[in-house]
């Protein structure tokens, strides 16, 4: 009789190189998950931020078409009516209505302090 052939152990890596390859390979997975997870995070931030811009811009559309409807709304040809029809006493201004006033003649300064303020000319005259 033939004698068995044992089984023998073929596997060459030792139990330290196993550990250590699983160690690597799992620091390089969690590596590459932390690229992931930061890349996704800065382009939800940029959507984010698109998205603010967006309505920024419909807010600065919005704000330039009211002025415009109040700009539009206050011209005279509205505004007359509606104070004509409220009872106020605003009329037209013509070139009439208008006062020009002449300009006053320069006064000396030592003239205008006595005449000013009466007290303070009494008392400078008493002085010895």
């Amino acid at each position: 009789m033939k004698p068995r052939p044992r089984n023998r152990y073929r596997n060459s890596l030792g139990l330290s190189t196993i550990t250590a390859i699983l160690i690597v390979v799992a620091s390089l997975a969690l590596v590459g998950l932390g690229i992931v997870v930061s890349k996704n995070r800065v382009r939800a931030l940029g959507e984010e931020q698109r998205k603010v811009e967006a309505e920024m811009r419909l807010l600065n559309a919005e704000i330039l078409a009211l002025n415009n409807r109040i700009e539009t709304m206050l011209t005279r040809d509205r505004v007359q009516p509606r104070l004509t029809s409220a009872g106020t006493l605003l009329r037209p201004i013509t070139k009439q209505s208008i006062l020009l006033l002449k300009p006053l003649p320069e006064q000396p300064a030592k003239a205008a302090a006595p005449a000013a303020d009466p007290s303070v000319a009494q008392i400078t005259s008493k002085a010895p």
